[in-house]
Parts: C-alpha cells; structure tokens; sequence
C-alpha cells in the first residue's frame, strides 16, 4: 500500500478556508455580530463591540486593501522561521471587504512596491508540517496581479 497524500491544514483551526481545487482561492473565516453588525477576524464566540453572543461565521473573502504596511529588518517573532532572521520581510494591515482590517505577514518586502490603499490578495504558504506530516499553512497576502 502506497503512502497517503500530504494534507494541507489550517495552522490555526477555524482561522481559513484552504483552497479545495485549482479554480478556488480560498478565504480567511471571521465572525459577525447579529446584534451590532461587527465584524472580526479570527472567528469568536463573543463581540468586542457590544459583548453579544450572537455571531455567526462569515467568510472575509480574498482581497483587500492595503491599510498599512512596515518592512522589517529585524528576526521576525517566534512561531515563524526564516532561513536568515534578518531577511527583511512586509507586515502589513489589510482592510476587507465589510471594514474588518486585519494584520498579515505581506509576500512583499520591497516597500518602494508597495503603496496605501493598493489591492492585496489572500496567499497561502506552507509554514512547517505537524506531527503526522500534514502541511501547515499560513496566509498572507500579495500585490494584487503578481504572480
């Protein structure tokens, strides 16, 4: 009997929705507040605007806006790991469709390409495998159109 497949898993449960098939992209899960209208990324039980418990999961989509951004030339913080700690890399707040803004680790790290209120799009990147072999997954998101 041959060995399974690698599995793609979400490195935080509840926190995105992997692409299934080549045609998907994939989402980031948040939660909205039936009561108030807010709307939070990661997924909660209870709204930080009104203390509600009524939420309901919505998905964030894809794309934003690029709110924000820093380039850091520092070793990035634990849990993540680069190959040289003082390879610069892109952090940055993305606002999505709905108003939430979220923070992310960018692909981008060259801030002479990257600009206020550009379009951004969701990534996934392995991140390191888990005990049974599965590839854990992260987001980030990239300019727009780059490939």
């Amino acid at each position: 009997m041959g060995k399974s497949a690698v599995k793609r898993v979400p490195f935080r449960e509840g926190m995105m929705k992997l692409p299934q098939s080549d045609g998907d992209t994939g989402n980031l899960i948040g939660s909205k507040c039936r009561d108030c209208g807010e709307q939070f990324f990661i997924r909660r039980d209870i709204c930080e605007n009104c203390q509600g418990h009524d939420m309901e999961e919505v998905l964030l989509g894809n794309r934003g806006k690029l709110y924000a951004f820093s380039v850091m030339f520092y070793p990035a913080p634990p849990p993540y790991k680069a190959p040289d700690p003082f390879v610069p890399y892109g952090l940055g707040w993305i606002e999505m469709p709905g108003g939430t803004v979220l923070y992310s680790l960018l692909t981008e790290n060259d801030p002479g390409k990257l600009s206020i209120g550009m379009d951004m799009e969701l990534v996934f990147e392995k991140f390191s495998q888990d005990k049974d072999g599965n590839d854990l997954m992260i987001y980030k998101f990239k300019p727009a159109g780059i490939n």
